[in-house]
């Protein structure tokens, strides 16, 4: 497995001068793998794309049916963003259709993301399978994947606040951008949204005469019960097992996926039935959402009866989203072990966790560079009335909580931030 690719290599910046024609110029040279894809689902939003993706892909494999993913970013290797029906590219493979993405770039100022989207479309573009399900990496009207113009559907999931100096300063103008990956007459799932953010999706999907499925309008999905949940629009209402993701936002995420797949049924033939959706919401593993881990180094320098969940929430939405399923499950509250990025809003994602931090561990990101600096998140922590310190590293963050806890019963601690401090745990454990 890789770590990160050869190719090409990352600028450790984002450039402003963002838009189509570098990777368009790129995919001409090869061919135009883009236009040769399998039928693509294209999904755009600031949380749950990747979970969406994820059930989407489980209830598809259920029904029989060939899946490639592209998905970013990665935790531990490259290959993760790439797979081939239902497989994580093998190395040889991924090396070889980097090599010749290179030197047909040669002469182009091509960025990391372009370049490795560009591989991945000529990987799929060679490989058959029944659906490709392409995840955005950033907004969406000049994200490196827009270069798809025939989509067999589109979702956005939930829009908040995010990359606010590349993508807008309102979450209505971030909106628009997620909006740019909506094509002419071709069917867009919305998750639930605010007023204002669904008004600015409804004026783009109108714009493009493209049949509109939201969210709390088409189609609902809620819990039912303790074991179910039910999914329900004005063709068919389902009852179905809880997902295997945690929190109630993953029930939205199940809700879009099943919403894609009563379109992918109706309207496009794929034999996708109840038991197909059941099975697949009941197996998709989507790893640091809320996943619970239960063995390995860190594992077992807890006490027995102790719990520790990984989660990937970065942003204030998935702060708030983290604050609840904590409220909902951890009536005392729990230890959070944190490690941010520098472009993140630190104190607002502080505010929403606070009232359940009973001792905050802040660390460096190692696998990121952009990582902020453990004492700087301590500081704003301890500014914001928490109790925190900053740690070396998860193993000593687990220590100094021990220390804390100092006593037999049971707690749980949560490690939050970044997707890539959920890197470095697996790497430690």
């Amino acid at each position: 497995m890789v770590r990160m690719p050869h190719w090409p290599k990352p600028l450790g910046f984002r450039p402003q001068d963002f838009d189509l024609d570098r990777i368009f110029k790129l995919l001409d040279r090869l061919g135009n793998p883009e236009k040769k894809l399998p039928p693509v689902i294209h999904v755009a939003g600031t949380n749950g794309k990747g979970s969406t993706i994820a059930f989407i892909g489980h209830i598809m494999e259920a029904a029989g049916y060939k899946v490639h993913t592209y998905t970013s970013p990665h935790l531990i290797n490259f290959n993760e963003r790439i797979t081939l029906t239902g497989k994580h590219i093998a190395d040889r493979e991924l090396y070889s259709i980097l090599e010749e993405c290179r030197i047909a770039a040669e002469g182009i100022a091509i960025t990391f993301f372009e370049g490795t989207t560009a591989a991945a479309f000529l990987v799929f573009s060679r490989i058959k399978a029944d659906i490709l399900l392409v995840e955005v990496g950033m907004g969406g009207r000049l994200d490196a994947t827009n270069v798809i113009d025939n989509p067999l559907l589109t979702i956005i999931t939930s829009i908040s606040l995010e990359h606010t100096e590349y993508l807008g300063s309102t979450v209505e103008i971030i909106a628009g951008e997620k909006a740019g990956i909506i094509k002419p007459n071709v069917t867009c799932v919305i998750a639930p949204q605010q007023d204002s953010v669904m008004r600015i999706l409804e004026f783009y999907v109108s714009k493009n005469k493209s049949p509109l499925y939201r969210g709390e309008y088409e189609w609902i999905c809620k819990q039912h019960d303790s074991h179910s949940i039910l999914f329900q629009s004005s063709a068919q209402s389902l009852h179905l097992p809880l997902p295997s993701l945690q929190g109630a936002h993953q029930i939205t995420n199940a809700g879009n996926a099943i919403a894609a797949c009563s379109i992918l049924s109706g309207k496009y033939n794929y034999n996708i039935d109840y038991e197909h959706i059941a099975s697949g919401i009941k197996k998709t593993y989507w790893p640091a959402r809320l996943e619970h881990i239960k063995s390995g180094q860190l594992i077992d320098m807890l006490p027995t009866d102790w719990k520790l969940f990984i989660d990937g929430a970065h942003n204030p939405a998935g702060a708030q989203i983290l604050s609840e399923w904590i409220a909902n499950n951890f009536k005392k509250g729990v230890y959070i072990i944190l490690g941010v990025t520098k472009d993140k809003d630190i104190e607002e994602f502080l505010k929403h966790i606070k009232i359940h931090t009973r001792l905050l561990c802040t660390v460096c990101v190692k696998s990121e560079p952009r990582s902020q600096n453990a004492k700087f998140v301590e500081e704003k922590a301890v500014a914001a009335g928490i109790n925190a310190i900053a740690c070396d590293s998860l193993s000593n963050a687990i220590s100094k909580i021990l220390n804390e806890a100092a006593c037999s019963e049971a707690e749980t601690i949560i490690v939050c931030g970044s997707l890539f401090l959920a890197a470095d745990f697996m790497l430690e454990n």
